[in-house]
């Protein structure tokens, strides 16, 4: 092979080390990574300082959607176009890791949505993590052909995060009794991960003995706040708000006893496959991603379009709670085959397919 040089944009590792480990994996198999955050107006001196053979976008809404007005994004997303139309007339190959049909933050839709229509076409080759996922994005995005979409599937987190705290000093650290079952919500919340539902449902259990622990940043004050209210009201809810550092995520994970994923949208989930990596049951719903990976023998999978779904899946774990740990190993042994050697030498094979075409 001859000298690959790509450059990842936007570099974001703050809250997932998803990059950090493809980044690791292509480095060790050859690959000059250069991570960059660079914005749109400095996008193809970039590329022409880094010498770069590749780019490989990863979120597009770093480009023309970060809190700015509707006028100023179209600008954005112009120029950003403009500027991936030369790098093709310029040879450099254009990759889009697919991680999301839409943005977190709901701005500028109609903006986001031809952005992602427009890169879909201009960009040599597109990257999601299921034939679920390749099948939402040609119908969101309109295309017909799939020639040039690579499922390759999202890396474990396995040895990732430290991994050694018992679940009874977990829960000691914090102040969970050791007896009860541990329903963990976890990570950034968003109205779309659902975890209004799920308090909805979790309070017509009525158990004693069951804990729903949510931990994570909430996306404004007013979903803070109804959280806050949510867990004050109900002695078995606890609410621990603020990002989670690395090293604090195994006090969760491990004080738990099975994730709760309630997602209404979603194209991937990370979420799903760092529970899975910590060897955790999970519910979730059966649909796309989640019901590809997931099986019934890890999963409490229930129909997302059943008003009383969630509940019974929630009945359910709480019945069946003497197979968690056995439903955890099985994910476990699932994620394992989800190795980032594995996944960085696919994506290398992406890459090397637009080199030589």
């Amino acid at each position: 092979m001859t000298s690959l040089t790509v450059v990842f944009a936007p570099w974001y590792t703050q809250e997932n080390p998803y990059q950090t480990q493809l980044t690791e994996k292509l480095i060790s198999l050859g690959v000059n990574i250069e991570p960059t955050s660079c914005s749109t107006l400095n996008l193809l001196s970039t590329i022409k300082q880094k010498k770069a053979n590749i780019l490989h976008i990863h979120w597009l809404d770093h480009f023309f959607l970060r809190k700015v007005s509707f006028f100023k994004s179209l600008l954005k997303l112009i120029l950003f176009t403009i500027q991936l139309l030369i790098l093709r007339l310029t040879n450099v190959k254009v990759i889009w890791t697919v991680h999301n049909l839409k943005n977190h933050r709901n701005q500028h839709l109609i903006l986001d949505k031809l952005g992602s229509i427009l890169v879909s076409r201009i960009a040599h080759g597109l990257i999601v993590h299921s034939e679920s996922a390749k099948h939402e994005v040609m119908k969101t995005f309109y295309l017909r052909k799939d020639h040039k979409i690579f499922i390759i599937p999202h890396g474990n987190y396995i040895d990732i995060y430290e991994n050694s705290i018992s679940q009874v000093e977990a829960r000691k650290q914090l102040n969970i009794p050791n007896s009860s079952l541990i329903l963990l919500f976890f990570g950034l919340i968003h109205p779309y991960k659902g975890v209004l539902k799920l308090i909805e449902a979790f309070q017509k259990l009525k158990y004693d003995d069951v804990c729903l622990l949510i931990a994570g940043k909430p996306c404004d004050e007013v979903m803070a706040a109804q959280l806050s209210k949510e867990a004050e009201d109900n002695k078995n809810i606890k609410f621990i708000s603020g990002f989670v550092k690395n090293e604090e995520v195994q006090v969760y994970m491990n004080a738990c006893d099975l994730v709760a994923l309630p997602y209404r949208e979603f194209l991937t989930s990370g979420a799903l496959i760092l529970a899975m990596s910590f060897g955790k049951a999970c519910i979730a719903p059966d649909k796309g991603y989640i019901g590809e990976v997931l099986n019934d023998q890890g999963g409490f999978l229930y129909d997302p379009d059943s008003e009383e779904g969630l509940l019974k899946a929630l009945n359910s774990v709480v019945h069946q709670r003497s197979v968690l740990s056995n439903m955890g190993n099985c994910n476990y042994k699932l994620a394992s085959q989800w190795n980032w050697n594995y996944v960085a030498k696919l994506t290398l094979n992406v890459y090397e397919h637009y080199l030589n075409y």
